[in-house]
């Protein structure tokens, strides 16, 4: 295993068959509902599915590949009803798939980020229900009421799309689940006659435990305008992160985790509230929950953030006995992910992929690097995590493409959204990309950020040196990049990290840069902006 730190163990063996059957008439397989490869390099989230699926939530819309790495493809939404835009949140549950998308908009002159709304499929993907964003009509009184086992509670309604995005996404016993930052927490039983999205009520700030048998004075389901400073609201009714399983629920919220117990006759929920403050979690905003269950054992965790309150910080908090107590770890470094074969445990943080066998003793991937092109994923940030135990892969997402290794990190595969220039004239040959590029927050790799050059070698070019030089604005020579010789026709990158060749960082400008593949050169420019 190739990891900086200590304390791992051997993961189980592979009890995969040796082969997978793909479904070559599914509707994710056709030309018309989707196209080939990533839609995205930024792979914010990855679940399993069926005997060979693997679904990536990414920054352009939802891919899989059917055949657990061979080949990939992305979903064309406005043609199989799925959510435009990023993909926010993503569950697979058995055979039900989940989705739901946010997107950049410009409302009254400002940016802001919408919910695009969310989608089901029933049948691993292969046909899809939207679903609106959970909202209230616009033409709503100021206050609403809902019955919630025999009572009346009041709400604030949510009208608005503007940041009301869907983080987390959850399935068990016929309900959808979604944790959203505006619209709090709702479900969505699949199975039911005219079926809706229902609010759910959860504890307030302060409230250590609340039930349908104690509704306190007062109580309001106030999320409130994350905009709006004049309104205090309650951060435990914004919903960040859901997992669902039997009767049980687990919400974490801007305001701590949430533990619900469902009355599968009524519908109503017990809840019991655990914070910082109340319970030693790290930190009270939980980005991520995710359900650890091996041989003889079962562990609740929890990606948290630093919120308000006094003494949290950002890290892992996990419980052993459901809730009854908890630890810490990783504590501070962002996590954004958590993923967990056996009794080994993954998380995808802002410095890289950790593990651990114990929840005490934590280990760093190195960077990745392809084992066969030399391509290196230029990314200390890694936001999607998945230990697929059907073919014993580990699969990492980031903001510069896919990863994934079977052997422990020891060699990577890694798989990557680009425009081939196989075939193109000589203006068409030679791109880089990002463009403009940032060092400062483009592809950011051990501190320095990275452009790359994207290239194909031809069949006549094979064995001839292959050389990138970079000119200012001016022509005068800035750096050159190791030449390659490449041994096989396909696609090739190479990267560059915006300094001379003395190794200064350049300045902001435009950037003449020219191939050679041996007598023969093809030009392209780069945009430098620091």
């Amino acid at each position: 295993m190739v990891m900086v730190g200590v304390a791992h163990a051997q993961l189980p063996v592979n009890f995969r068959l040796s082969h997978a059957v793909v479904d070559t008439n599914a509707s994710y397989m056709l030309d018309t509902s989707s196209t080939a490869g990533l839609a995205s390099n930024s792979v914010v989230d990855i679940q399993a599915g069926g005997d060979s699926l693997v679904f990536f939530g990414t920054s352009r819309g939802l891919s899989l590949t059917p055949d657990l790495g061979t080949t990939f493809r992305s979903y064309i939404a406005s043609v199989v009803d799925l959510p435009s835009g990023s993909i926010s949140a993503m569950n697979v549950s058995n055979s039900i798939v989940i989705a739901a998308g946010l997107a950049d908009s410009v409302i009254a002159g400002t940016a802001q980020l919408i919910g695009t709304g969310l989608a089901y499929s029933q049948d691993l993907g292969d046909t899809w229900t939207f679903l609106d964003v959970p909202q209230e009509p616009e033409d709503s009184p100021a206050t609403v009421s809902i019955l919630w086992g025999g009572n009346t509670i009041d709400m604030l309604p949510i009208t608005t799309i503007v940041n009301n995005i869907t983080w987390d996404l959850a399935y068990s016993l016929g309900t959808l689940w979604a944790a959203s930052w505006s619209s709090g927490l709702r479900r969505y039983p699949i199975t039911a006659a005219g079926n809706n999205w229902l609010v759910v009520p959860m504890p307030r700030d302060d409230d250590d435990i609340f039930s349908c048998d104690s509704i306190p004075d007062g109580y309001i389901i106030n999320p409130r305008n994350p905009n709006d400073s004049s309104d205090p609201g309650n951060h435990n009714h914004k919903g960040f992160s859901v997992i669902a399983y039997d009767t049980l629920v687990w919400v974490g919220t801007a305001a701590g985790i949430n533990k619900g117990i469902v009355d599968s006759t009524t519908g109503c929920i017990k809840w019991t509230h655990y914070t910082a403050q109340n319970s030693n979690i790290s930190g009270n905003w939980v980005v991520a929950l995710h359900r650890q269950v091996w041989t003889g054992g079962e562990r609740i965790w929890a990606a948290t953030v630093h919120a308000e309150g006094a003494g949290e910080i950002q890290g892992l908090s996990y419980t052993d006995d459901a809730g009854e107590s908890w630890k810490t770890a990783l504590l501070g470094i962002r996590v954004h992910n958590i993923s967990s074969f056996g009794e080994n445990v993954y998380a995808a943080t802002e410095e890289g992929l950790y593990k651990s066998a114990d929840g005490l003793n934590w280990a760093r991937f190195l960077s990745a690097v392809d084992a066969e092109t030399g391509e290196r994923v230029y990314a200390d940030k890694t936001t999607g995590i998945l230990y697929d135990g059907r073919d014993s892969t580990l699969w990492m997402g980031t903001a510069d493409g896919l990863a994934r290794t079977s052997d422990e990190g020891a060699t990577w595969a890694i798989e990557r959204a680009f425009v081939s220039t196989r075939g193109q004239g000589s203006e068409d040959r030679f791109y880089a990309y990002p463009n403009p590029f940032s060092p400062a927050t483009d592809n950011i790799l051990d501190g320095s950020g990275y452009v790359r050059f994207q290239y194909h070698i031809e069949a006549d070019e094979v064995g001839k040196r292959a050389a990138i030089e970079i000119f200012d604005f001016a022509m005068d020579p800035v750096a050159e990049l190791a030449y390659r010789t490449h041994g096989a026709q396909g696609d090739y990158s190479q990267a560059w990290d915006a300094t001379n060749s003395a190794g200064f960082e350049v300045a902001n400008g435009v950037y003449y840069c020219r191939l050679k593949i041996g007598s023969t050169g093809y030009w392209t420019k780069v945009v430098v902006i620091n």
